[in-house]
């Protein structure tokens, strides 16, 4: 960091990302800043400033002080990455630390206790929290984890056999045991002790609801357009594989169809929602819902549209801008296996697939809902007008222009896109946001600093 940059951190103030001390007085308390700000989004720790942001400077020998800072650090584990920097400003010295954010599997801890921060403030996180934020942060997984009441004997040997047969390995269990399916397939450990993990209970258990009720699904078609009055509904409680299909079986029975006459007099069946858009939400649901959660997915139809709601919001890790760009997986076992029954990909491809599917119907794109708990989907019948977007000749002219002008000038920022076609920076994110979602641009940056590459 420069001068400046260091005077415009401290005339922000302090918050998530940024500490103020004016002098190093406790190893332990540096510890535990050091600590929090690299498990939260790193940041930058200033001594030789006032709570106040006022400029106080260092006194004593400041190869000492950083002698000091560097062993705070060494007493987290594992030991942050840290850079330290000696700055004057007004004729006083101060000293900046640099924290790099840990990454998304890793976590630290300073005698034994993680830290995070809290707005401006460090707290020590104890019992649910801790929890909680193991979670959120994907370390701790729930299909990775274990029941240690579950058996062998709370297993169905015909799911597993049709999962072997759906991967070409029927007469695996002629000369294997189901023992040996769940160690090979890392559904298992034995480490002394013989424990089966949740994935398989919820792929294989004879009765899933015993171990885990929040695994079900619930079906509702309302008549109208407000959850009101009931036409029809159901409760699926059976493994995930079941749960998919009779999810699916559930909205073929309840949205319109109609019979399309085909070349040579062959009749069809055309429903008024792409029913592989209708699977593909159903899956992403019940793939990736946070099954910590004692709440169930719930799937309700309505005369115009249709909701999936799942519990758990976005993934640790995939932030809004980069939805439906990216595959991020909360359960990656749960996700291994669907991906075998050919239901996901994991290409990140999902939602411009959905999209595209949507549009080439005639219909609107779907609509995400993201809140601090939840996702949802709604997918409406509704006449849409935006075409689908396949090819770069799909693209409309002003992102055509926008791609010839990236090959020139390498980089764009969302203005110079709304002034190169003279439109709207509104509708400059939008057309842009796009391009991003099928793959032809990639951002870069955030917030004022964003700008837009070519994607190679």
């Amino acid at each position: 960091m420069d001068v400046k940059q260091v005077r415009e951190i401290i005339e922000k103030g302090e918050n998530q990302e940024v500490e103020f001390k004016e002098s190093f007085h406790s190893s332990q308390e540096v510890s535990k800043i050091l600590c929090s700000l690299a498990n939260t989004l790193g940041g930058v720790f200033l001594f030789g400033v006032s709570d106040k942001g006022e400029i106080i400077g260092l006194k004593g020998n400041l190869d000492e002080i950083q002698q000091q800072v560097s062993a705070s650090n060494q007493s987290i584990s594992p030991v942050p990455l840290i850079s330290i920097e000696v700055h004057k400003l007004d004729g006083k010295d101060i000293i900046a630390v640099i924290v790099q954010r840990s990454s998304d599997t890793v976590y630290h801890t300073f005698q034994g206790a993680i830290h995070v921060r809290v707005g401006s403030t460090t707290r020590r996180l104890e019992g649910t929290t801790h929890l909680e934020y193991l979670r959120n942060r994907q370390i701790l997984s729930f299909d990775e984890s274990f029941d240690t009441s579950a058996t062998l004997e709370d297993l169905d040997k015909s799911k597993i056999q049709a999962y072997l047969k759906r991967r070409n390995q029927e007469n695996f269990l002629d000369t294997h045991s189901i023992k040996d399916f769940l160690l090979s397939n890392k559904l298992a450990t034995d480490t002394g002790k013989f424990k089966i993990k949740n994935a398989a209970l919820l792929l294989f258990a004879k009765d899933v609801m015993k171990f885990h009720p929040q695994a079900e699904l619930k079906l509702v078609q309302f008549a109208g357009v407000e959850a009101v009055e009931i036409i029809a509904h159901k409760l699926v409680q059976d493994d995930l594989v079941s749960s998919i299909e009779q999810a699916l079986s559930f909205v073929r029975s309840h949205i319109n169809k109609k019979i399309i006459i085909k070349q040579a007099g062959r009749r069809e069946e055309e429903y008024e929602y792409p029913i592989d858009v209708v699977r593909e939400a159903i899956v992403n649901a019940v793939a990736h819902r946070d099954y910590f959660s004692k709440d169930a997915i719930q799937i309700y139809v309505f005369e115009d549209r249709i909701e999936i709601t799942n519990p758990g919001s976005l993934p640790h890790g995939l932030p809004k801008e980069l939805f439906g760009t990216i595959s991020v997986q909360r359960n990656p076992i749960t996700y291994r296996f669907l991906r075998d029954w050919e239901y996901v990909e994991g290409l990140g491809t999902g939602i411009p697939r959905m999209k595209n599917k949507m549009r080439k119907s005639g219909l609107s794109d779907p609509e995400f809902i993201f809140t601090e708990s939840f996702f949802r989907i709604i997918l409406f019948n509704k006449k849409g007008k935006r075409r689908a977007i396949e090819e770069e000749c799909d693209l409309n002219e002003r992102q055509k222009k926008a791609l010839k002008y990236l090959q020139k000038h390498k980089s764009m920022k969302a203005q110079a896109y709304a002034d190169l076609n003279s439109v709207s920076h509104a509708t400059a994110v939008s057309e842009i946001n796009e391009l991003v979602e099928f793959g032809y641009l990639k951002k870069v940056g955030a917030f004022r600093g964003v700008y837009y590459v070519l994607k190679k």
